[in-house]
């Protein structure tokens, strides 16, 4: 499992090297409007409830980010998800109780659990890693009007999560199809967007 989330993340690493600021395939968002959900059996880790009221909330103002150059800009969805459920505060994510919530999330699906556990350190690692602009996504200042500057550790951890997780999804658990093969064409491609 560790060989095959390396992999993952190597080749994200390699995608976003290969992957120029001027192509909009990435920068524009999703070509179907299908989530990662409608697509793969994955396992809700954070209230379905919970992540649509944030994706009501501040999905405009995110698919304007995505289209913004230079320093990447924290997820609003993903904090407004992690303050919801108590794993966010002041720029801190707890990783112990994030953990022990994950955990809980497929304590009933045996599949999932390594991918989860093995995800949960390799996205803290990551998140590390990026710690200097991760720091510097916090500093940010408004770019439009009405925009909400985020600290962009939230979003680190859930987009490094449900990204990895909807590539790793299970043969038997993902819909193929038109729309959802495009959707996992999308995120090989971009995954280190």
């Amino acid at each position: 499992m560790k060989i095959v989330i390396a992999a993952t993340f190597l080749t994200g690493l390699l995608l976003r090297i290969s992957v120029t600021a001027e192509d909009s395939t990435c920068k524009n968002g999703s070509p179907v409007n299908k989530s990662l959900w409608d697509c793969c059996s994955m396992p809700n880790l954070i209230n379905q409830d919970i992540r649509a009221d944030c994706h009501q909330k501040y999905g405009e103002q995110t698919m304007k980010q995505m289209k913004l150059e230079g320093t990447p800009r924290g997820c609003c969805i993903a904090e407004c998800q992690l303050n919801a459920t108590g794993l966010y505060a002041d720029g801190m994510v707890n990783r112990d109780e994030m953990t022990t919530m994950f955990m809980d999330a497929v304590k009933d699906a045996p599949v999932w659990q390594p991918m989860v556990r093995d995800l949960l350190d390799e996205c803290f690692r990551q998140a590390e890693a990026n710690k200097d602009i991760i720091a510097a996504g916090a500093m940010l200042e408004p770019s439009f009007e009405g925009e909400k500057i985020c600290h962009p550790i939230s979003g680190a951890i859930m987009r490094c999560m449900n990204k990895n997780l909807f590539l790793m999804c299970p043969k038997e658990s993902f819909n193929e199809g038109g729309e959802c093969n495009q959707l996992m064409d999308y995120f090989k491609m971009c995954n280190g967007i």
